[in-house]
């Protein structure tokens, strides 16, 4: 007879911990058996039980429906089949989070998200006959955060004391650094997000009222979001980095983009992601600075300064490189410390508007008949990389420099102070309105300061419900054009520079040269626009002579002949010469 086990020996034995599979894992299992696995080799597989295999072939309508409304991060930790309003209004709710959160300037503490959480569940259920109450709890919002991965994203809302003191206790720890390792200010870097709307001529115009009415309209499709970074000494400027909503827009088809005044990345919601962050890191911010400071012979040693922005990819990056150390600043200290919260941004912005209202106004100069409507149907995303470039290229170094004062007040130079920022970026504000006041009808004449500063603010603008709808439905995924065309090819195909093509160009401009200097009665003018833009058509005459010298290049094969056809062929030390010379227009050749 077996011995018997006191209740006591019993009650220390170890219990068994109870599996919970989340719905990502329900799936691989339904996924298993669809493919023909019976029900032992299924739960051998996930170490559990047959029967917990069988109900969850039961409840498979239900989990794979659950796993359709809700976003991929949130099937990893939810084990149960949710309500399917519930899902949606969670996806759409994280949505509206990372709009409203993206620049991190915007008030969206726990009370606005609880209340947004009540209108978008009132939206989403408008209709349905049995509604679940819903009353957002604080309980709720914890398991939301958990859920969708928040618990590093504060919802504060401005700046209190603490992080002032945070603010002080960061830039001493920086200054530390700075001269215990002897950083120069040509090695110490500092990047940031900014959304660019790059179509806002103003809320209060005509123009984006009858915009915003117009059917189809999407708040969203005219926004790209945009990487600026830039060292203290305020001599160099990376190429910006723009996410856009599209990865082929129909105005850049046929176009390298890899060729381009700006690192061109895409994501559905023209959001920046780790995986972007992580690709501009390393083949876009280290090959260009590494460029920079052997340009200046000073060693590859650098310190970089982020906020602490999820998408920074904080854990990965501490030991991304071993020559670049990277200090994250405390959560909301940004806006107090961050040298391109403090002006450099905003003074992008201020240039990008200027440009953007020049570009209007001498488009309306040429043509009586052109409206301000005609131009801004008129912009499109090759027209906004352009001023995105000029703009960012006329931040002047003086404007970068004195925007570090403020966490290493002595890598100043320029002795403008951040005073002399603001008075700057004020001018700039004047410029613009004065530009708008020129363009007749449709509001511009009553701009103000006021609605100019509206536009270069960094706060974002609130999704509409509509707008939540449509981001949602599309999910996860992204779209590859911005036109809905199914049938244009994923990546698109770049039309070749021909040699012929150069040539047409280069003969259709010493026409031009030659009229004007027949037609225009002061002909000092008409020299200096000939020598300017042979000037300028130098890197296209440059490949027209390489494009020629590879025509003409002797093939490998034509070296020889045949052997009853005689002797070995030798390559002329003449073939050279016989290039046809590079056909610069107005440009002559003098003989040696």
């Amino acid at each position: 007879m077996a011995p018997k086990h006191s209740a006591k020996v019993l009650s220390n034995a170890p219990k068994r911990k109870k599996a919970v599979m989340c719905l990502t894992e329900k799936i691989r299992v339904l996924d298993k058996l669809r493919a023909g696995l019976s029900y032992s080799a299924v739960r051998h597989e996930f170490n559990v039980n047959e029967s917990t295999t069988r109900y969850i072939q039961k409840k498979e309508e239900d989990i794979r429906r659950s796993v359709r409304e809700a976003t991929p991060g949130s099937a990893k930790v939810t084990s149960i089949v949710r309500d399917a309003a519930m899902e949606k209004m969670e996806k759409q709710l994280n949505l509206w989070i990372q709009e409203m959160t993206t620049n991190k300037k915007n008030i969206v503490d726990s009370v606005v998200v609880r209340l947004k959480a009540k209108e978008i569940y009132s939206h989403v259920t408008q209709g349905q006959e049995k509604v679940k109450p819903f009353s957002a709890s604080a309980g709720w919002l914890a398991r939301f955060k958990r859920r969708y991965h928040m618990k590093n994203v504060k919802l504060v809302g401005k700046a209190g004391p603490a992080d002032q003191e945070a603010a002080e206790e960061f830039k001493k720890y920086l200054l530390s650094i700075i001269h215990e390792k002897g950083y120069m200010e040509e090695q110490v870097f500092n990047a940031d997000e900014t959304g660019l709307f790059y179509k806002n001529v103003g809320k209060r115009t005509y123009i984006m009222q009858m915009a915003s009415q117009a059917p189809g309209f999407k708040s969203f499709k005219d926004r790209a979001t945009l990487l600026l970074c830039a060292n203290a000494k305020g001599d160099f400027k990376c190429k910006p980095l723009m996410v856009h909503g599209a990865q082929n827009p129909r105005a850049l088809r046929g176009k390298n983009l890899n060729r381009m005044p700006v690192h061109w990345r895409w994501n559905k919601e023209a959001w920046m992601a780790s995986g972007i962050f992580w690709d501009w890191f390393h083949n876009c911010f280290i090959p260009e600075a590494e460029r920079y400071l052997h340009s200046k012979n000073l060693a590859f040693r650098i310190l970089l300064i982020l906020d602490n922005a999820p998408a920074h990819c904080h854990e990965e990056l501490e030991n991304a490189h071993p020559d670049i150390e990277v200090l994250f600043m405390p959560p909301n200290t940004a806006s107090l410390i961050q040298p391109l919260s403090q002006g450099i941004i905003k003074a992008f912005k201020a240039h990008y508007t200027r440009e953007l209202y020049s570009k209007a106004l001498e488009a309306l100069d040429a043509n009586e008949e052109t409206t301000m409507m005609d131009y801004w149907k008129s912009v499109d995303i090759r027209n906004v990389i352009d001023y995105i470039s000029t703009a960012w290229d006329s931040v002047k170094q003086a404007t970068i420099n004195n925007c570090w004062g403020n966490i290493w007040p002595d890598c100043v130079k320029h002795f403008e102070g951040f005073e002399g920022v603001t008075e700057n970026i004020k001018n700039s504000v004047k410029n613009i309105m004065h530009i708008a006041q020129q363009i007749s009808g449709e509001d511009f004449r009553d701009m103000r300061e006021g609605d100019v500063e509206e536009i270069l603010e960094e706060m974002a603008v609130e999704p509409t419900k509509k707008d939540l709808d449509e981001m949602a439905k599309r999910g996860t995924g992204v779209s590859d054009d911005d036109d809905g065309d199914e049938s244009q090819p994923k990546t698109p195909r770049i039309v070749p520079l021909t040699a012929a093509k150069i040539s047409e160009w280069s003969s259709a401009l010493e026409k031009i040269f030659n009229d004007m200097e027949e037609c225009d009665p002061v002909l000092e003018r008409s020299l200096t626009f000939r020598r300017l833009t042979s000037t300028a058509f130098v890197p296209y005459a440059e490949t027209l002579k390489d494009l020629r010298r590879k025509a003409k290049q002797t093939r490998l094969k034509e070296f020889f002949k045949p052997v009853w056809e005689g002797t070995l062929l030798t390559p002329s030390p003449s073939c050279e010469s016989q290039t046809p010379g590079v056909e610069t227009p107005g440009l002559t050749c003098q003989p040696h």
